[in-house]
């Protein structure tokens, strides 16, 4: 009995309810898991579904959360690095992708086109369906030219399965986006 009294009496203490929530970077639901968490227990906080809540957003890589007691959470929110701007010409209007290391390609709006931090690397796709990998396979490029030198920028043109490219001044006939890893090299 004593125990459970304890224990009550340390997980509901006013010393460790959450009044402070802070966070590394602005998303969406920073404001509202703010409003859900304080005031409540910091020995009571999910810290597996806080992650899980920021991970659903296709635009974050990592998230950690930490507790600093007494009654402090701490959320870190890493996103991922665009790589290039895709515009894909195959539809009535142009439909714009950021590309992620992992390969993936996440839809932009035309009007968040300006607000992206990406390296000036541009692909076009102008026709024709696209291979399984093929946005693995520029990831491949990019990075391995970024590891050599992070001032080369790079224009694709990919129209069926014939890509060409422009870095800087040189125009290239990659003739199809296939190992352009070791065509990075």
């Amino acid at each position: 009995m004593l125990l459970g009294y304890f224990f009550s009496t340390f997980l509901l203490s006013q010393n460790f309810l959450l009044r402070e929530v802070r966070f590394s970077s602005y998303n969406p639901i920073n404001k509202g898991l703010k409003e859900a968490v304080i005031g409540k227990s910091i020995h009571l906080i999910n810290l597996d579904q806080i992650r899980a809540d920021y991970l659903i957003d296709e635009n974050v890589e990592r998230v950690i959360v930490t507790k600093s007691y007494p009654y402090t959470l701490d959320i870190t929110i890493e996103k991922f690095e665009t790589l290039a701007l895709i515009t894909d010409y195959r539809t009535q209007s142009p439909i714009y992708y950021k590309l992620y290391k992992n390969a993936q390609a996440v839809r932009v709006l035309p009007h968040e086109i300006s607000s992206l931090n990406f390296d000036n690397n541009i692909i076009e796709v102008i026709n024709g369906p696209l291979d399984e990998n093929v946005y693995g396979e520029f990831v491949n490029y990019l990075l391995l030219l970024r590891n050599t030198d992070s001032s080369i920028k790079t224009s694709f043109v990919l129209n069926s399965n014939k890509l060409t490219g422009e870095i800087g001044d040189f125009f290239i006939d990659f003739t199809s986006a296939v190992n352009l890893g070791k065509k990075a090299s």
